[in-house]
């Protein structure tokens, strides 16, 4: 076995399946959750940011774009939120900026290994960035928090009168953190005069497979959308190579390493016709269980090339994860700012993921504008990815999901 799985023994607010506590409302007290078996014991400090992003990943999965392809980034988001709640009103946001900068701190670590061809090591970047309205006044601690923790140091912009241009500094900074895949993730109406303040978290990732894909090998394939469905793709072809592997109850999964990191991609293909119910009951429990129980096998493995993209409002699937309030004018954020009693007016989010015969190109954004309320307060196994599957590119030290992916028809163009 390639790497040694990780346990999440965490504390979590019944909230955080929204992935903060604060966002969703009154505060919630914490009750310790075991979230599986594993050899190896996850460092305390990340770990209510690990539950949060696990969280976060499962329950959108189910609620971006339907029964179609998705992808998205639940660290990004979860970043993003985590910035917000530091101003959450009654929230215990301390707690959580340090186990988000200490897993920030471990991925840093996990994709830097101290040997190996640094060509080849895999490249994670994130950054995150704050623009407030000029002459609004923030609390020192939530400023002092977004700097310190975040490494999101306010910027005052001209919202009331130019917001139009604030929204294209914002877009750039986007687009120039993430590789520009991610451009205009800030859409018309989503920033106007009336914004007070405008976070936003971005990640990139570029890595190579530790052992790549032949290009010449790469041939058209059939892939079953459903029973009776088929449609053509390219397919890369890896013979009896060395991979983590594993079944369960309706389901094959495989673990495809990167290069000189810790970083991976656990493939997860249901029985056919089962996705949409396997999605919808997995955990985070059960998420790190079958990783937990992958063995190393020799398998020839058949993979779609994949070229998938998403766009959304993250703000209907927010509410019905468990954090509605947050959005409304009874939301709390005066740990942000007294001048204003602020509301989340928008939450865009945008991601793409290239899969190829060399490796792995991702990138996704998270933008969160708040605006004033209305009031005031053995033998080789034989694997072909040739129906639904869903992606899941985790950090195999913590466990954590960076980014999640449903592939219901590889053969579909990327969307906007």
């Amino acid at each position: 076995m390639r790497h040694r799985r990780i346990p999440l023994l965490v504390a979590i607010s019944v909230a955080a399946a929204a992935g903060l506590a604060g966002l969703a409302g009154p505060t919630h007290r914490s009750a310790a959750v075991p979230l599986g078996p594993g050899p190896v014991q996850l460092p305390a400090r990340p770990a209510p940011a690990v539950t949060a992003t696990n969280r976060l990943a499962l329950g959108l999965l189910t609620r971006l774009r339907g029964s179609g392809n998705a992808v998205f980034s639940p660290y990004s988001i979860e970043t993003a939120l985590a910035m917000v709640d530091q101003g959450a009103r009654g929230t215990p946001a301390g707690a959580l900026a340090a186990a988000n900068r200490a897993l920030a701190a471990t991925l840093a670590a996990d994709t830097t290994p101290p040997a190996g061809d640094a060509r080849n090591r895999a490249t994670l970047l994130v950054a995150n960035g704050l623009w407030v309205r000029r002459g609004l006044a923030l609390e020192s601690p939530f400023a002092t928090a977004l700097s310190a923790e975040f490494g999101a140091a306010p910027q005052a912009l001209d919202f009331a009168g130019a917001p139009d241009a604030a929204r294209a500094q914002i877009n750039d900074w986007i687009a120039a953190h993430t590789g520009q895949l991610i451009r205009n993730l800030m859409g018309p109406g989503t920033i106007d005069a009336r914004t007070a303040l405008v976070l936003a978290d971005a990640i990139y990732l570029r890595a190579r497979w530790d052992s790549p894909f032949v290009a010449a090998s790469t041939r058209p394939g059939r892939f079953t959308l459903a029973p009776g469905t088929r449609v053509t793709t390219p397919f890369m072809t890896q013979p009896a190579t060395a991979f983590d592997y594993g079944t369960g109850p309706g389901y094959r999964a495989v673990d495809l390493p990167y290069r000189d990191s810790r970083l991976s991609m656990l493939a997860v293909m249901p029985t056919l016709g089962t996705l949409t119910a396997f999605e919808r009951h997995l955990t985070p429990a059960g998420l790190a269980r079958l990783a937990a129980r992958l063995r190393s096998r020799q398998v020839d493995l058949s993979l779609p090339r994949l070229r998938l993209a998403l766009r959304a409002d993250l703000i209907p699937a927010l509410s019905a994860l468990g954090m509605p309030v947050a959005f409304t004018d009874g939301a709390d954020f005066a740990a942000i700012s007294r001048a204003a009693a602020l509301k989340i007016a928008a939450v865009q989010h945008g991601a793409v993921l290239r899969v190829d015969e060399a490796g792995t190109v991702a990138a996704a954004a998270t933008g969160i504008s708040l605006t004033p309320t209305a009031e005031p307060i053995a033998p080789a196994i034989r694997l072909a990815l040739n129906h639904p599957f869903l992606v899941f590119l985790r950090d195999d030290r913590t466990g954590a999901v960076l980014f999640a992916a449903r592939v219901i028809d590889p053969a579909a163009a990327a969307g906007s």
